[in-house]
């Protein structure tokens, strides 16, 4: 049986390649999602910088496992959401996990 949801959001483990000295580092956290329609995805152009940044605000709701410097848990907000969608290892990371999980990737592309 399929459920037609509202508002569908689902989680899944974005796997970041951060860079460090000298190479990068594997580092993982969970993301929240909204799996957007059609119609609001194509209103996006995620070309350029802004609109990257206007989509990943419409899709990113939450998260676990973020930390800060301490290993303190960073709460979702905001101006949290928005320091982390400025940095480009992180976008590209929420982007191909996001569209893997909405392309099905494990379905043998």
């Amino acid at each position: 049986m399929f459920k037609l949801l509202q508002k569908p959001e689902f989680s899944h483990t974005v796997k970041l390649s951060v860079p460090v000295d000298g190479g990068h580092d594997t580092q993982t956290f969970t993301a929240r999602f909204r799996a957007l329609p059609v119609s609001e995805v194509t209103a996006h152009d995620t070309m350029t910088a802004e609109g990257t940044a206007t989509y990943l605000r419409e899709i990113l709701t939450g998260w676990e496992g973020v930390v800060d410097d301490a290993g303190e848990e960073i709460a979702f907000n905001d101006a949290t959401r928005d320091r982390m969608i400025d940095l480009p290892f992180v976008r590209v990371a929420l982007l191909e996990t996001y569209n893997a999980a909405m392309l099905g990737a494990k379905r043998g592309n």
